[in-house]
């Protein structure tokens, strides 16, 4: 009993110690659910033009974490574009692009996301009216300056120009999320008539880009030394002297999973490349004027398990030339018809699966991140 009664001072201590380290992870826990709390709390949403009449004063009352939601209507820009700031947070439209337009003009693009912006602009149609004399330098609907990284979701940009990116200029050193948008009709005198991205490394995705134009080179998008990944996307009826619907200059770009249909240019109305090694795979390159060209391929720039129109690669790489059988091309449907040849014929590797795990399909509704409506 004296031996025992010996450790009784130890034990409790053992046991205090113990209750005390149960008590400060109690207390850190409370800290982080309360931090948590407070955070939500104050999230607020401000209503244009509810709470503010234009949308740049909400922005500039907002703090990290509110979403401004604006309601339908035509929002002609008057007095200056709109500049989202290096606090991140939401723009959205109450009901969508068909109901929500933002109007500019002058020398300035429609929006600006200001460098660091890790902001989201969700839902409208950006347009702008300019003269000949007034057009932007760097992106007619949208510019994200250096280091940014917004989310440019859910969009239709369009009737927008420039003397480099019609539609969005990203410059250096920016990681734009740019999905879900339709982009049509844009125009620069220069390069990249919907999408310019210069050094950056853009996330361009499930986006439909058509009938945007550029003087030079790039219709739908262009590429300088860049390291974007373009995927799942419909390019059509774009335009340019080169590229008509991708040109790529020095860049590390990889292009998986699209459809790049009737785009006109000189050389590559499909996609045009220089230096650079751009990875195409899982691509249907079809009625392009010029589907393919570079003046040199290198290995890891030859096309791998695409459909390419006018023969390049056929027979190599798991690269076929063979109507794909949209279901009404003429209409905008670029699904693929149950006979389609192009139906489990993309890249075998898993890691390109269909969502339904079956093997890739070649073109915009085929690989992992596909959407059965597009």
């Amino acid at each position: 009993m004296i031996a025992q009664s010996s450790n009784l001072p130890a034990r409790a201590s053992r046991w205090q110690a113990g209750l005390k380290a149960q008590r400060t992870g109690k207390f850190f826990l409370s800290v982080i659910f309360t931090l948590l709390f407070v955070n939500n709390t104050f999230a607020d949403t401000l209503l244009v033009p509810n709470h503010y009449l234009t949308i740049q004063e909400a922005i500039c009352a907002s703090n990290p974490g509110d979403t401004i939601v604006v309601a339908s209507g035509v929002y002609r820009l008057y007095s200056g574009n709109i500049t989202i700031a290096k606090k991140s947070i939401t723009l959205k439209s109450g009901y969508g692009a068909k109901k929500t337009i933002i109007e500019g003009r002058g020398n300035s693009p429609v929006i600006t996301f200001a460098e660091d912006s890790r902001s989201v602009i969700d839902g409208f149609t950006i347009t702008s009216v300019n003269d000949i004399d007034t057009k932007p330098l760097k992106g007619g609907g949208i510019y994200c300056a250096p280091s940014s990284c917004p989310a440019i979701i859910n969009n239709t940009i369009t009737g927008n120009n420039a003397v480099f990116g019609g539609g969005i200029y990203c410059d250096s050193w920016s990681s734009p999320t740019i999905a879900n948008n339709v982009i049509l009709r844009n125009s620069t005198s220069r390069f990249g008539g919907g999408i310019f991205s210069y050094r950056a490394s853009s996330n361009i995705r499930n986006n439909r880009i058509m009938e945007n134009q550029a003087s030079n080179a790039g219709g739908g998008i262009f590429c300088d030394r860049d390291s974007s990944r373009i995927t799942n996307n419909i390019i059509r009826k774009n335009k340019a002297k080169s590229g008509g619907a991708i040109s790529c200059d020095r860049s590390s770009c990889t292009i998986i999973n699209n459809t790049i249909t009737r785009n006109v240019a000189n050389y590559g109305g499909g996609i045009f490349f220089q230096g650079g090694s751009v990875r195409i795979i899982n691509t249907i390159l079809w009625e392009n004027k010029d589907d393919l060209y570079s003046g040199w391929f290198s290995p890891a720039s030859r096309p791998n398990h695409s459909n390419i129109g006018d023969g390049d690669f056929r027979g190599l790489n798991g690269n076929i030339s063979i109507d794909p059988l949209f279901i009404d091309p003429e209409n905008g449907d670029f699904r693929l018809r149950l006979d389609s040849p192009c139906i489990d014929a993309g890249n075998p590797d898993p890691i390109y699966d269909d969502p339904d795990g079956s093997r890739n399909d070649m073109g915009a509704y085929g690989g992992p991140k596909a959407k059965l409506v597009h």
